[in-house]
């Protein structure tokens, strides 16, 4: 089988119904069942695979009239692995960034797992479940969908209903695997920066379909950094905890998150207050809500420009002048210092503080 679609590569259409779809290529990752022998190599395997994100919100910039329907493959067949996931509810936020990303040249790096969720019934083959892991290049949207596979209507025929030969489970007339979005967790910016002794506000939330007003959510901020992890801020919040308060264990002082936003608005952002060196990092959200649970991961970049200054000195016995660049109180510390003659002072301390921020971005 010849496989056309390259890794990252994104095509947006837009289907009958007036909303666009989003047509992606994936890797299907997989535990590698030769993990356990010598020599096996890789202890995951990856098995091309599409996704198809059905019926996403056309913005207002794009014009029907540019966009192409998707169509399925006209012979159907079983060793294809063609995810249809229809998006109405809960709805993809920001997913106008996935409909651009292909006209601004930016990859979307997709990866789907087999998913189990929690407290699912063991044995339990109806239905299945698939978490998917969005990323468009360059720090932007980072999306963790969860998709539940749809029944399959009987075809009509004598012939038996056709099979995915990898996954094992019933595929469309078209040959695709119908799921719909049940759970979502997201976030707008996959890396932030922030001023020591600052505020940092680490975005993260989720949606998920049919949730009740009751529903409990939890949630986890960790930290992790060098090799160490260490839990941030852990809560469990429901509409019995709005009335008693939410449950709520804070690790590191300054740290909040709103509890009312959180169940109103699917809002787990992180608010750290008094910044130091020592909360630079990655930093792991997971939300729990009914079966499902998911995560995102934000990096933290701590930053502090220099303080820079200049002493002259003359030379005895030579008619030149000493120039000093002094530069303190910064971070990150490699930090690249350029020092011109003394008629360009001012233009040298641009330089170095161009120098310091170029580090920090890279």
């Amino acid at each position: 089988m010849l496989h056309i679609l390259l890794f990252g590569y994104l095509i947006t259409c837009v289907s009958g119904q007036g909303g666009a779809d989003v047509v992606l290529s994936c890797s299907l990752v997989e535990e590698d069942s030769g993990m356990g022998r010598i020599g096996s190599g890789a202890l995951f395997s990856r098995t091309p695979a599409t996704l198809v994100l059905r019926d996403l919100a056309v913005t207002p910039d794009l014009s029907p009239d540019t966009l192409t329907p998707f169509s399925p493959p006209d012979v159907p067949d079983p060793n294809n692995i063609i995810l249809e996931a229809k998006v109405t509810s809960p709805e993809i936020p920001e997913a106008g960034q996935l409909l651009h990303a292909d006209c601004n040249d930016q990859e979307v790096n997709c990866e789907i797992s087999q998913y189990y969720p929690r407290e699912a019934k063991q044995g339990s083959t109806e239905p299945a479940y698939f978490i998917v892991s969005l990323q468009i290049e360059g720090g932007g949207l980072s999306l963790t969908l969860v998709l539940q596979t749809q029944s399959v209507g009987m075809d009509q025929s004598d012939h038996p209903v056709l099979m995915q030969s990898k996954l094992e489970l019933p595929l469309s007339q078209s040959g695709t695997l119908l799921t719909e979005v049940v759970f979502v967790v997201f976030s707008g910016s996959q890396s932030q920066s922030a001023p020591l002794g600052g505020v940092a506000l680490l975005d993260c939330g989720f949606r998920q379909q049919a949730r009740t007003p009751r529903q409990e959510v939890g949630l986890e901020w960790r930290l992790q950094h060098r090799g160490h992890g260490r839990k941030v801020l852990e809560m469990r919040a429901g509409q019995k905890e709005l009335e008693t308060g939410p449950e709520v264990h804070v690790e590191r002082d300054g740290s909040s998150v709103d509890a009312s936003q959180l169940l109103g608005q699917g809002n787990a952002s992180l608010t750290l207050a008094s910044l130091k060196v020592s909360d630079q990092g990655t930093y792991i959200c997971t939300v729990s809500a009914g079966l499902f649970q998911a995560q995102q991961v934000v990096q933290l970049h701590v930053i502090q420009p220099p303080q820079v200054s200049f002493s002259e000195e003359n030379l005895v016995l030579r008619d030149k002048l000493k120039l000093s660049c002094h530069c303190k109180n910064y971070y990150p510390l490699d930090v690249q210092v350029s020092v011109c003659d003394s008629y360009w002072m001012v233009l040298g301390f641009m330089v170095v503080t161009i120098l310091f921020f170029y580090q920090v971005m890279k």
